[in-house]
C-alpha cells in the first residue's frame, strides 16, 4: 500500500505507517485529531457514512473532571459489536497496517480495535456485516489456523491482495473502510475509544484541545507543548 506516484523506500514496508500518519497530519484543522474527520472525508475513499458527532453541553473554559476515554484494560477488552473470532482477525489485520516501530505504538496498543468495534456498535452499525465478511474472508484465505495464525509475511500477502480488491469473498469497500477507521482510531479524540493516552496525537505532533493560542504557540517552528486534553474534559460527548 504506497503512494502511486513514488517508488517504495528500501525501508518501506507493506503498509507504511509513515504514509498514514502523514496522510493523517496534512489535513488541515486538526479535522483528524478532534474527531469531526467521517468516512465520507477520509483518504481512503471509503463510501460516505455518518461522521462522529462531538456535542458540548458546557463553555466554560475551565475543564471538569470526566470518566478515562477508554475505561477498559485493552488486553481483557470484550466486543460489544464483534465476536471473540472476529475481534482477534480484526487485531491482527490493524498489527499489520500499524504496527509498533520506533516512531511509537501500533494501532492495537492506541486501541484503534476499541474505536472500531464500539463504532460498529453504534454510528456505524450499518458498516457491520461488511466487516463480517471481509474478516471471515480474511480467516478463509488463511486456512485452517485463520488469519492471525499467519506469520507476518503470509498476512501481508492477504492483505494486499484485499487492498487489489483480490481477496475472494471480501465486499467491494472493506479494505478501503478498514484504513478509514483505521486513521479514525488513531487520531479521532480519545472519547471514541482509541487514541489511548493521546499516543496518536503524539504522533502527528498534535497538542490537543488548547481554547487559549499564546503568540509563543503560533509563531514559526514553535511546537505548542502538548495538553492531553479531551473534548470530553469540556463536557463533550460522541454521539
Amino acid at each position: 500500500m504506497r503512494d502511486r506516484d513514488s517508488a517504495p523506500t528500501p525501508d518501506e514496508s507493506v503498509f507504511p505507517r509513515r504514509r498514514l500518519l502523514r496522510d493523517a497530519s496534512i489535513l488541515t484543522g486538526g479535522a483528524v485529531a478532534a474527531g469531526l474527520l467521517g468516512a465520507d472525508r477520509t483518504l481512503a475513499g471509503s463510501a460516505p457514512a455518518t461522521r462522529p458527532v462531538i456535542m458540548l453541553r458546557q463553555t466554560s473554559a475551565t475543564p471538569v473532571a470526566a470518566p478515562m476515554a477508554t475505561p477498559v484494560d485493552l488486553d481483557t477488552y470484550a466486543p460489544t459489536a464483534l465476536t471473540d473470532d472476529e475481534l482477534t482477525t480484526l487485531k491482527a489485520a490493524l498489527d499489520r497496517i500499524i504496527p509498533a516501530d520506533d516512531l511509537g505504538p501500533g494501532a492495537n496498543e492506541i486501541g484503534v480495535f476499541v474505536y472500531i468495534d464500539r463504532a460498529l456498535a453504534s454510528r456505524y452499525a450499518a458498516q457491520l456485516s461488511l466487516y463480517q465478511d471481509g474478516l471471515a474472508a480474511l480467516d478463509t484465505a488463511a486456512g485452517s489456523g485463520g488469519f492471525a495464525g499467519l506469520s507476518a509475511d503470509a498476512q501481508d500477502e492477504i492483505l494486499t491482495n484485499a487492498e487489489s480488491d483480490k481477496l475472494d469473498g471480501a465486499p467491494a469497500g472493506f479494505f478501503t473502510t478498514l484504513i478509514a477507521h483505521t486513521r479514525e482510531g488513531m487520531f479521532a479524540d480519545p472519547m471514541y475509544g482509541g487514541n489511548v493516552n493521546f499516543a496518536g496525537w503524539d504522533l502527528i505532533g498534535y497538542p490537543g484541545v488548547k481554547l487559549v493560542w499564546t503568540a509563543e504557540d503560533q509563531a514559526i517552528d514553535s511546537t505548542p507543548k502538548p495538553e492531553h486534553i479531551s473534548v470530553a474534559q469540556y463536557g463533550g460527548t460522541p454521539s
